[in-house]
Protein backbone atom coordinates (compact mmCIF):
# COMPACT_ATOMS: atom_id res chain seq x y z
CA UNK A 1 0.00 0.00 0.00
CA UNK A 2 1.31 3.56 -1.04
CA UNK A 3 0.91 5.75 1.35
CA UNK A 4 0.08 9.52 -0.30
CA UNK A 5 -0.66 12.91 1.22
CA UNK A 6 -4.20 12.26 0.60
CA UNK A 7 -4.38 9.34 2.66
CA UNK A 8 -1.86 10.58 5.19
CA UNK A 9 -3.78 13.87 5.95
CA UNK A 10 -6.96 11.53 6.23
CA UNK A 11 -5.63 9.28 8.70
CA UNK A 12 -4.16 12.66 10.36
CA UNK A 13 -7.64 14.38 10.33
CA UNK A 14 -9.72 10.54 11.76
CA UNK A 15 -7.20 10.31 14.44
CA UNK A 16 -7.25 14.25 15.62
CA UNK A 17 -11.11 14.10 15.58
CA UNK A 18 -10.87 10.98 17.76
CA UNK A 19 -8.28 12.49 19.87
CA UNK A 20 -10.96 15.31 20.24
CA UNK A 21 -13.94 13.53 21.40
CA UNK A 22 -11.60 11.62 23.62
CA UNK A 23 -10.67 15.69 25.38
CA UNK A 24 -13.88 16.58 25.10
CA UNK A 25 -15.27 13.67 27.43
CA UNK A 26 -12.45 14.27 29.78
CA UNK A 27 -13.68 17.87 30.03
CA UNK A 28 -16.90 16.79 30.68
CA UNK A 29 -15.90 14.44 33.42
CA UNK A 30 -13.28 17.03 34.61
CA UNK A 31 -16.70 19.27 35.06
CA UNK A 32 -18.74 17.27 37.02
CA UNK A 33 -16.24 16.34 39.64
CA UNK A 34 -15.04 19.47 40.25
CA UNK A 35 -15.65 23.31 40.45
CA UNK A 36 -11.69 24.20 40.09
CA UNK A 37 -10.07 23.57 36.86
CA UNK A 38 -7.36 21.58 37.48
CA UNK A 39 -4.29 21.54 35.91
CA UNK A 40 -5.55 18.04 33.86
CA UNK A 41 -8.81 20.03 32.67
CA UNK A 42 -6.82 23.44 31.69
CA UNK A 43 -4.16 20.86 29.57
CA UNK A 44 -7.16 19.11 28.26
CA UNK A 45 -8.88 22.22 27.58
CA UNK A 46 -5.97 23.62 25.18
CA UNK A 47 -5.10 20.59 23.38
CA UNK A 48 -8.76 20.36 22.53
CA UNK A 49 -8.57 24.30 21.36
CA UNK A 50 -5.46 23.72 19.39
CA UNK A 51 -7.00 20.35 17.92
CA UNK A 52 -9.92 21.92 17.13
CA UNK A 53 -8.00 25.22 14.83
CA UNK A 54 -5.92 23.16 13.24
CA UNK A 55 -8.74 20.08 11.83
CA UNK A 56 -10.20 22.51 9.30
CA UNK A 57 -6.52 23.24 8.28
CA UNK A 58 -5.77 19.56 7.73
CA UNK A 59 -9.18 19.25 5.76
CA UNK A 60 -8.28 22.56 3.73
CA UNK A 61 -4.83 21.10 2.83
CA UNK A 62 -6.20 17.60 1.62
CA UNK A 63 -8.51 19.47 -1.33
CA UNK A 64 -5.43 21.29 -2.22
CA UNK A 65 -3.24 18.39 -1.96
CA UNK A 66 -5.93 16.60 -4.11
CA UNK A 67 -6.03 19.69 -6.30
CA UNK A 68 -2.51 19.66 -7.05
CA UNK A 69 -2.28 16.33 -8.10
CA UNK A 70 -5.48 16.78 -10.90
CA UNK A 71 -3.77 20.00 -11.99
CA UNK A 72 -0.22 18.02 -12.81
CA UNK A 73 -2.07 15.23 -14.27
CA UNK A 74 -0.88 12.66 -11.38
CA UNK A 75 -2.88 9.26 -11.55
CA UNK A 76 -3.81 8.65 -7.79
CA UNK A 77 -3.78 4.70 -9.05
CA UNK A 78 -0.38 4.69 -10.36
CA UNK A 79 3.22 5.23 -8.84
CA UNK A 80 4.45 6.92 -12.47
CA UNK A 81 2.28 10.36 -11.30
Amino acid sequence: MTITPRLLLDTSIAQLQTLASFLAEEMGEYRQRSVVATPEARACKEILLTISVLIPKLQAARYVVTDENVRLGACAECEDG
